[in-house]
């Protein structure tokens, strides 16, 4: 059986059960038995062992295991004090059966739904079904209270009255406000656009080719000529105008999810594996079915130090790096079920909880503060800007267009945006949640305007204005995201994740051309994202010191049936995998200090060169999760397809 994080943890049919060699830490009664975990039988429930402070002994147990997952459980009392609760897993199966280009690691079952193979700890893929606007459920048709004409000149203190006149009336029964419609023309933006009240959407009449630029930066039109070339674009065009970098449009509440500190509790056992969904606390009488909680996964100085995190290399280029401190991550769920002190959540945990690494605990928020309902649709945005002499973009013009501030249950539909060569195109910030980006495209102009006189080397710095252009396409910061049907050409990171970002976030059947480097976790441990049926070149992997010292950029992260070049590598303490991958697998840049550190780098690989089914990881997994709730729940999302071009 193989016992390493993130590897399937099997017997073969005909095979002994699994024998566990113990060493107590003090002296008590060691009781263990196993568990199937298809059918809740008890296999092996020896009577209390008693066991002396530090002695150690062998448990083996007779016959063999039919085939099914199974738990051996193990737990030290001292009279009826627990010392200690831990747990093993495997599966009895017989890999040679499974269908062709199906993984080991999750695959259907007999009744059509997926059936996941943990390792040895009880890791697993997580559940990424429950991302997007209000958890996968359609974006809906929000009905136009106002509707506005193009005219000349700036437009932004008109379309803003507008949205603040729909944001002053009544929510109706479903938590909408209304649509302000831009009617088809040109609109030029100034300055930037809020929303800020719950139920309110910005709609235009179409976005035109999500894969042709209008604007030719080589061609140097003015303003006036951009304007007069657009005239006959069947679509909704906002310019933005003018030489502050900024974003454009700004979807903000007045603050995100607020802790109750006074229902803090402690999370039992020694490992919460990943993939688990429900986990025991020392007291959850605060808790009701219902209630919104986060789930606080500690890193302590010891995880740091295991990881590799306080010791990354100076660069030779001389840079500065920072060493990695002691972080809690915090992740939002929902309780759907409480069993005495066992809590069991809406979706799954996506980092083990593991007492020598600081253990967690769980609280209760709220987050009055956020907007709902809200979301900018069908319509092209343009960053104006005209070569300087040495024929480069010299950054002086808006570089972001969509920011999702403080929202939950957001979305963005049928953008094409043009030359906003950020950190952002479309990004769901930190304290936004449940936000689907779908059918959007982030067209940025050739490495050539960002390259020679003026920039560096690298041609991601300005000199003159000291600007980073990114060029960074959809971009996750906050969690439950869904990134879906989307394109991007000439972004350095197209489908890109910020540092520490708690997921689930799942990037779905979209792709890049002419990328400059990977789309990817960027750095410092973000967990729980999913590159499904994605083409680019992606990483998941360790960034060690690029940066200021990225290290480990992602965590629990799947690649599945993606296509173009992949790394893919090991985290210590976690995994990431790559299933069904067509393409190069390339080592990362630090491959070599994985290995002289940690004895291993590579991530799980399986099935490369050959695609996988189900076709979709993320759709499959919320198919069952729909099935789940009402057996005639039509599923929601099509079939993947990556080969766009």
């Amino acid at each position: 059986m193989d016992m390493r994080i993130g590897y399937p943890a099997i017997i073969a049919p005909g095979e002994a059960w699994p024998a566990v060699e113990v060493s107590v830490p003090e002296a008590g009664n060691f009781q263990v038995r196993i568990v199937s975990e298809d059918t809740g039988a008890v296999f092996h429930a020896a009577s209390p062992i008693p066991m002396a402070a530090g002695e150690s002994r062998t448990i083996s147990f007779p016959g063999v295991p039919a085939e099914g997952r199974y738990t051996l459980r193990m737990d030290l009392l001292a009279g009826d004090e627990l010392v200690f609760r831990d747990a093993y897993y495997f599966k009895v199966m017989d890999v040679g059966q499974l269908p062709d280009n199906h993984s080991v690691v999750v695959h259907s079952g007999e009744d059509g739904r997926l059936v996941y193979t943990p390792d040895y700890l009880g890791n697993r893929i997580p559940d990424f079904s429950m991302v997007g606007y209000r958890n996968g459920m359609d974006i809906p048709y929000v009905p136009v209270r106002l509707e506005l004409q193009p005219q000349q000149g700036d437009d932004t203190q008109r379309i803003q009255a507008a949205i603040d006149a729909v944001s002053a009336m009544p929510l109706d029964e479903h938590g909408f406000r209304g649509a302000v419609l831009l009617k088809r023309g040109v609109y030029e933006i100034g300055g930037t656009l809020f929303i800020r009240a719950s139920g309110v959407v910005l709609r235009g009449e179409g976005q035109g080719d999500f894969k042709d630029f209008w604007l030719d930066p080589a061609l140097g039109l003015t303003l006036e000529e951009l304007r007069e070339s657009l005239a006959d674009k069947n679509a909704t065009i906002l310019i933005a105008t003018g030489p502050e970098m900024r974003w454009i449009i700004r979807l903000q509440g007045t603050g995100g999810a607020l802790g109750d500190m006074a229902t803090a509790t402690e999370i039992l056992g020694n490992y919460v594996p990943v993939g688990a969904s429900t986990f025991s606390v020392v007291n959850a009488g605060h808790f009701s079915v219902g209630d919104s909680i986060i789930v606080e996964r500690r890193g302590n100085a010891r995880w740091i130090s295991k990881i590799g995190m306080d010791s990354i290399p100076e660069p030779t280029n001389g840079d500065p790096v920072v060493q990695w401190s002691p972080v809690n991550h915090q992740f939002e769920y929902v309780i759907t079920a409480i069993d005495g002190n066992r809590i069991t959540i809406h979706s799954t945990l996506l980092n083990a909880i593991e007492k020598q690494w600081g253990g967690g605990r769980v609280f209760k928020y709220s987050d009055s503060g956020r907007i709902t309902n809200t979301g900018v649709e069908n319509l092209r945005a343009i960053s104006f800007w005209q070569m300087n002499e040495h024929g480069v973009d010299d950054t002086r013009h808006a570089d972001m267009f969509l920011l999702f501030d403080t929202v939950r249950d957001g979305w963005a539909r049928n953008l094409t945006l043009e030359h906003f060569y950020g950190r952002s195109a479309i990004m769901t910030g930190p304290n936004s949640l449940g936000i689907t980006i779908k059918e959007s495209s982030n067209l940025i102009a050739p490495r050539e305007f960002y390259a020679g006189e003026g920039y560096d080397p690298t041609g991601r710095t300005y000199f003159e204005t000291g600007v980073y252009t990114g060029r960074y396409g959809f971009h996750f910061e906050g969690q439950y995201g869904l990134v879906k049907d989307c394109y991007a050409v000439n972004n350095r990171h197209a489908y890109f994740v910020g540092h520490w970002v708690t997921g689930p976030n799942v990037f779905l059947n979209s792709y890049a051309e002419q990328s400059l480097t990977w789309s990817a976790p960027h750095h410092r441990w973000s967990t729980g994202g999913l590159f499904d049926n994605v083409k680019d070149m992606i990483s998941m992997m360790n960034r060690l010191s690029y940066g200021t010292g990225h290290g480990w950029a992602g965590a629990n992260y799947v690649a599945w049936n993606t296509k173009g070049v992949l790394a893919v590598e090991q985290p210590p303490t976690a995994q990431n995998w790559a299933i069904g991958h067509v393409g190069e697998h390339r080592d990362g840049p630090f491959h070599s200090w994985n290995m002289e550190r940690f004895g291993f780098s590579h991530g799980y690989l399986e099935s490369h060169g050959t695609r996988v089914e189900p076709a979709s990881l993320y759709l499959k997994q919320l198919e069952d999760r729909l099935r789940g709730i009402d057996d005639t729940s039509p599923v929601r999302g099509e079939s993947s397809d990556i080969d766009k071009d």
